[in-house]
């Protein structure tokens, strides 16, 4: 059964890019990033994917800092899942947060514009 996920997800990932990823609403200021990216992109490739649409929808939701709350790596599929938590200033956990512009980089709103990215290359 695992060889067949394996296939179907790799197959999957050749026809329509590198990277395929799945954002899930859990509450208002949490949300759960799935990433499943090509042998080609190793697991940095879609820890690295995971991250930058994890960035892209906190802005998208109003919100700038953020942390992962929990995470999952599946090295034989290649796949990285991310529960991530929103902050605002005075809430816990706020000064260990990440700022998801900082995270993206200086043309952060051209990243944003662009939405979920499909590679693990950008």
């Amino acid at each position: 059964m695992k060889s067949l996920q394996f296939f179907v997800v790799t197959a999957s990932l050749l026809l329509s890019g590198c990277a395929v990823t799945k954002v899930q609403p859990l509450t208002k200021s949490s949300f759960a990033v799935s990433t499943a990216a090509a042998p080609a992109c190793g697991q940095a490739g879609a820890s690295k994917v995971a991250n930058r649409v994890a960035s892209t929808e906190v802005i998208k939701r109003g919100g700038d800092r953020f942390y992962f709350k929990a995470s999952n790596s599946d090295y034989r599929i290649i796949e990285d899942s991310l529960v991530v938590q929103m902050v605002n200033k005075g809430d816990p956990g706020y000064s260990e947060s990440f700022s998801a512009r900082e995270e993206l980089g200086a043309n952060w709103q051209e990243i944003v514009a662009k939405g979920i990215p499909n590679t693990c290359t950008d």
